[in-house]
């Protein structure tokens, strides 16, 4: 289906229209649509492959899709085009709007030969051309945000992965980002750092930064998400807020699920 049969409401920073993924004959992603408002965190869980990671890496590209539309604040990332052919814009826009979306992944991939302050630096300076003082200024406002201030000529080699991923929380922000992608962001983590991620998580929801959050950790998509979705082969069974999620899910799909990882 093509751009001119969607409607583009301006009161969404993601738009997603009919998103298919096909492996062979396996359908990661079977026709799904989701949108993100400012300012919203939405949380997606769902049993291992069910779409989920797929689903949000296909936001910057990081997938390749067989049918879609995706509108990052009206501006259109991928669309389906009446041939059945998925058309991106040119190379150069194409890195300009991605440069839009903060990605964080389970693993860190941070640059080893950079100190923390140089990691988040980077990309503004070299992506976005800012002047290497100010990058180097937002930089040491970040680190503080995420509770690293300490770090600043510290290599990542020399932090634990908790403190890493704080890193790679603050590098992401410091695109000045639309929205911030996180693709299970403590699943890499031991248990008992857990947490020093998750509040920072947690302290960028209470400032209404916009996020779509893949993960496992349900106590934290409980009490952090404006809005859960459940997903389960390639498709959205159920969505909507917490409360109706984890305490009065309609599906014995999500139900069952439920059951399985809160007992």
């Amino acid at each position: 289906m093509g751009a001119e049969n969607r409607v583009n409401n301006n009161e969404y920073v993601l738009q997603m229209h009919n998103i298919v993924k096909e492996f062979g004959e396996l359908k990661a992603l079977d026709d799904v649509s989701l949108s993100v408002k400012q300012g919203e965190t939405v949380a997606i869980i769902g049993p291992s492959g069910s779409g989920k990671s797929t689903l949000l890496r296909s936001v910057n590209r990081l997938v390749t899709i067989s049918s879609v539309q995706i509108l990052l604040s009206g501006e259109e990332l991928a669309r389906t085009d009446s041939q059945g052919r998925v058309i991106y814009p040119p190379e150069s826009k194409m890195r300009k709007l991605c440069a839009n979306t903060g990605m964080v992944f389970q693993h860190f991939n941070l640059f080893p030969h950079m100190n923390c302050l140089q990691n988040i630096s980077y990309a503004p300076i070299k992506v976005k051309g800012v002047e290497p003082a100010k990058a180097r200024e937002r930089a040491r406002e970040l680190l503080k945000l995420v509770g690293l201030s300490d770090k600043e000529k510290v290599y990542p080699g020399q932090i634990s992965g908790g403190q890493k991923q704080r890193i790679a929380i603050a590098r992401g922000l410091a695109m000045e980002p639309q929205i911030m992608l996180f693709d299970e962001p403590t699943s890499a983590l031991d248990p008992e750092i857990t947490g020093e991620v998750l509040a920072v998580i947690r302290r960028l929801a209470e400032q209404k930064t916009t996020m779509l959050i893949v993960t496992h950790e349900m106590g934290f998509a409980r009490e952090v998400a404006d809005r859960v979705v459940f997903m389960d082969n390639g498709m959205i069974i159920e969505e909507g807020p917490p409360e109706q999620i984890f305490n009065n899910p309609k599906c014995e799909r999500l139900q069952s699920f439920l059951s399985a990882v809160l007992s």
